[in-house]
């Protein structure tokens, strides 16, 4: 383990203790600036809330809490300096409306520490998620970052790598981040990165594996992000797909497959809507790779009327 992740491991390692329960029964009454305090007493000041927006007949906010790793995880960095549209603008407002739309298992593909899953387990209690992470230091971060969070029980973590086959496969991790940032990225394609430091075989399996090793249960949202490996996802997705016809966000970076995802789309009767801080681009001719907005949402054809509604308004 490099040092960098030992180090962050340690960070966190053992953190939920008896301070956790008077944290929980102050969020219970309402009191979040109180328990904000205790989560920093017993944190070291490392523990930040994350409030996700209102919904209009909600009495309070919801939040949950994630471990900054002295400033060097970049997901809880850009929202400490940004705010809530300080990260992947504006995908976590999108996902937050999915779920509390359609509030049943939320599939998390490459999940990285955690934010997504949290995310999505807060935004509604009835909502629960299988998180997949198949970097072994990574996962092991999320686990801490869901322990900090009593709705953090409703994620399962699954260490394993989803693509196209079940087995085994070559993860390929890139170099350590010159200024201490934990580098979470990770990918089963060789060529993500101009440069890889290391190769780790891990336990692999497909959408659809994973699945129905979980009990098949109804799938509304799927967040796929694994640095160009998305059509590998997607093709090891085709029974969950026609099964529960979930609303789909897909990085798509330049590089990737796109007759893959063309194919994809004509196949399964799914819609592309390209999303960036302004605007949202629904059905396209094809998908088209956009730096300044890397995330898509593949959605199907009979949701479209009713996502449009619901998010894109």
């Amino acid at each position: 383990m490099s040092a960098p992740f030992s180090n962050a491991v340690r960070r966190v390692a053992g953190r939920p203790g008896p301070a956790a329960a008077a944290v929980r029964a102050l969020e219970g009454v309402g009191a979040a600036t109180l328990a904000d305090h205790v989560d920093r007493l017993r944190s070291g000041g490392d523990l930040v809330p994350v409030t996700l927006p209102a919904t209009s007949h909600a009495l309070r906010s919801h939040r949950f809490r994630m471990y900054s790793l002295d400033d060097r995880d970049q997901v809880v960095r850009s929202i400490r300096r940004g705010g809530w549209m300080g990260f992947e603008a504006p995908l976590p407002t999108v996902l937050t409306l999915l779920v509390r739309r359609w509030p049943d298992t939320f599939l998390d593909v490459g999940a990285n520490t955690g934010f997504y899953s949290l995310l999505a387990v807060t935004a509604h209690r009835r909502v629960r998620a299988l998180a997949f992470e198949p970097v072994p230091e990574i996962a092991e971060l999320l686990r801490a970052n869901l322990a900090a969070n009593p709705q953090g029980g409703r994620v399962q973590v699954r260490a394993v790598a989803i693509g196209e086959h079940r087995g085994t496969a070559d993860l390929h991790l890139p170099p350590a981040q010159a200024d201490g940032t934990v580098e979470t990225s990770a990918s089963l394609n060789p060529e993500f990165k101009e440069r890889i430091e290391r190769v780790v075989r891990v336990d692999a399996d497909t959408l659809d594996g994973a699945w129905s090793s979980a009990g098949r249960p109804s799938v509304s949202v799927v967040k796929v992000d694994v640095e160009g490996a998305e059509p590998k996802v997607l093709a090891g997705a085709g029974e969950l797909i026609d099964a529960c016809r979930p609303v789909l966000s897909v990085e798509v970076l330049r590089g990737a497959d796109l007759l893959v995802l063309d194919g994809f789309l004509d196949q399964h009767r799914y819609v592309d809507v390209a999303l960036s801080e302004g605007e949202a681009v629904v059905a396209r001719p094809g998908v088209e790779p956009d730096d300044l907005a890397p995330n898509h949402l593949l959605v199907p054809r009979e949701r479209l009327p009713r996502l449009t509604v619901t998010v894109l308004d």
